[in-house]
């Protein structure tokens, strides 16, 4: 059994967060972004992406980009060497580089919440696939006013699931991806809120 650790909520970082992303707008699949590695710096330091975006580093000098949950490492790479990795899943992933000392980075992937209404409830997509070897999903809520945060999903492998509770109120959720192969654990995703009526 894999020993959990709560990580508190985390901030959005110095990216901004476009409403739409929060909202469930549909994912930049195929796009991406583009981070700098450069001296002693990624820049931007924090990137947020939708699900399904892939990420790419560019690199000026030698680097590594290395997850901190080892999801992905790069190996050393060089001055015009790229890497790409697709960020498929909820949550916030730390990541250095193994050569330079205090270098970090961390790329957010937000929870989406699509279609539904307060009557209704909301289908909630932690992922674009349900998870490989290796690979699962923690979601959870709480209600507006709690401090104690529940389980929806606990280890799961699907990519969606249908939050309908029969207790009406206004609800927090985050989600995270687990390396279960490491016994390691990405950050939460920020958190968003809806209604249930």
């Amino acid at each position: 059994m894999r020993i959990r650790t709560l990580l508190a909520p985390v901030a959005l970082g110095a990216a901004a967060l476009t409403t739409a992303a929060v909202l469930g707008a549909p994912s930049a699949v195929g796009g991406g972004s583009t981070i700098s590695a450069s001296g002693v710096t990624f820049t931007p330091a924090n990137t947020t992406v939708a699900q399904g975006t892939s990420v790419t580093w560019s690199f000026t000098g030698t680097h590594t980009t290395t997850s901190d949950q080892a999801f992905w490492n790069s190996g050393n790479r060089s001055t015009g060497a790229t890497y790409s990795q697709g960020m498929k899943s909820a949550g916030k992933f730390p990541y250095h580089c193994t050569i330079h000392a205090g270098m970090n980075g961390s790329i957010t992937v937000p929870l989406r919440v699509t279609g539904g209404s307060e009557g209704s409830g909301w289908t909630l997509r932690w992922s674009t696939a349900t998870a490989g070897a290796g690979r699962a999903f923690d979601v959870q809520y709480r209600r507006t006013g709690t401090t104690a945060w529940r389980s929806f999903r606990t280890d799961t492998t699907a990519a969606t699931g249908l939050f309908n509770l029969a207790q009406s109120g206004t609800y927090q959720l985050r989600a995270r991806t687990s390396n279960t192969a490491q016994d390691r654990e990405s950050g939460w995703s920020p958190i968003i809120t809806r209604t249930l009526s």
